[in-house]
């Protein structure tokens, strides 16, 4: 199997890449959209003799996640344009600039204060970006249970940070790229 398995390997390696680059305009994020491509193959190696168009399968996993990337980088120059929107209304001041950078810590001070298993959820989601599959299966919880831990622990840093002088938007913001 694991010959097999370096054999699809070196067959597809350079064409995924090449075709993540396509899209991606970027190197750096073709090689790690490459490799995060093979390690979902290599998890799921003994259920891919099921599958009918390999090619097509593995193509259709490096388009799918070329496009949430560039989803992603979109709608992050959206909120950071947003951001800097919101900051310009407040001023030029040196305060509002400090503001920005000491949000991180305001995050930091919320996620302290979570349980900790929703600190680890959270955590997990936001710094390994894991999905509710795979925290679900590390830590040896439902789905649905990491997901409302995960959901519950979002609601109380917003609502930290919101409480804390942070606005709506900002601390949306923060949220999602932290």
């Amino acid at each position: 199997m694991k010959d097999d398995f370096n054999e699809m390997f070196n067959t597809y390696k350079g064409r995924i890449y090449a075709y993540i680059l396509a899209i991606t305009k970027s190197e750096y994020v073709a090689e790690e959209i490459t490799q995060e491509i093979f390690i979902k193959l290599w998890v799921a190696r003994e259920q891919l003799h099921e599958i009918r168009n390999l090619d097509g399968y593995i193509f259709k996993i490096a388009r799918n996640l070329s496009l949430n990337y560039l989803r992603k980088v979109a709608y992050n120059e959206k909120m950071s344009t947003e951001l800097i929107r919101i900051a310009s209304k407040d001023g030029d001041s040196a305060e509002t600039k400090l503001n920005l950078f000491d949000y991180n810590k305001l995050i930091n001070q919320a996620v302290d204060g979570l349980s900790p298993q929703r600190k680890l959820v959270f955590k997990l989601s936001k710094e390994e970006e894991l999905s509710y599959d795979e925290i679900a299966s590390q830590l040896k919880l439902s789905k649905n249970t990491v997901k409302n831990h995960h959901l519950t622990a979002v609601g109380i840093v917003r609502s930290f940070l919101i409480k804390n002088g942070v606005s709506s938007a900002i601390a949306i913001f923060f949220m999602l790229t932290a």
